[in-house]
């Protein structure tokens, strides 16, 4: 594996327990990392999560599709009969539910956009349960809403955003990065309102990212070719390369 000697660090902005494998797939290559996260995820216990692991339990959903492994760890200690398929979005997420012990049915491509076209038009009275971020996007719910599948959305867990300390944020507002990392629409927008320097290339690691970083009004230097921390780390790798290697 080459390597490359960044003269400023990679800001790398997973939430807290998330970002371990992403820093090493990078600092393997030469490349100095900072970790800072920028939002943290918070369990959504209660009823209405109760609830839903009830009926999941009973029977009464067709598929349950997750899309995150933040999701796939609320499925923890949960019943998912076998006539339940279990649909997931991306490896990551479905070796999370394979961990908690729950065979997946389908792995689709890494956005909720591609597991929607991967998806048949549904059966008479197939019901999904959906268990997702409180700022989940749209596009999953409505798109197999479109297909026929009825669709009930229960929150699974909150993300809420972290403070960066004062050298972070001043860092990434002054062009102390080489390159910024972003692996979640969420995380982009965040990483826009604290403000990020013209100098520093942001990297993502899928459609929804970039789609959130250009709406934030800032260019995708570089996107992963597929939405893996290993594709991710390439993709970094590139960027800075490209940068040293500019007149």
């Amino acid at each position: 594996m080459s390597s490359v000697a960044a003269p400023r660090p990679v800001l790398v902005t997973r939430p807290a327990g998330r970002g371990g494998t992403l820093r090493t797939q990078l600092e393997q290559r030469g490349i100095e990392v900072v970790h800072q996260p920028l939002i943290r995820l918070v369990p959504a216990l209660g009823a209405e999560l109760d609830a839903a692991l009830r009926h999941l339990a009973d029977g009464t959903y067709s598929l349950l599709v997750v899309t995150s492994r933040t999701a796939a760890e609320a499925l923890v200690g949960a019943v998912v009969p076998s006539r339940t398929a279990i649909i997931a979005v991306g490896e990551g997420t479905a070796e999370e539910l394979r961990a908690a012990g729950h065979p997946v049915a389908h792995v689709a491509a890494g956005s909720g956009a591609a597991l929607v076209e991967e998806m048949p038009p549904a059966e008479d009275g197939a019901i999904v349960l959906f268990p997702a971020s409180a700022a989940a996007s749209r596009t999953v719910p409505e798109g197999l809403r479109s297909k026929g599948y009825r669709v009930h959305e229960v929150t699974a867990y909150r993300p809420l955003p972290v403070e960066p300390p004062a050298a972070v944020a001043v860092g990434l507002a002054t062009g102390a990065y080489g390159a910024l990392a972003l692996t979640s629409p969420m995380i982009a927008r965040r990483a826009a309102a604290l403000g990020i320097h013209e100098s520093t290339p942001i990297v993502t690691i899928g459609g929804p990212t970039s789609a959130a970083v250009r709406e934030a009004g800032l260019a995708v230097g570089l996107q992963a070719p597929e939405p893996t921390d290993s594709a991710l780390a390439l993709a970094v790798q590139q960027v800075l390369e490209a940068a040293d290697a500019a007149p």
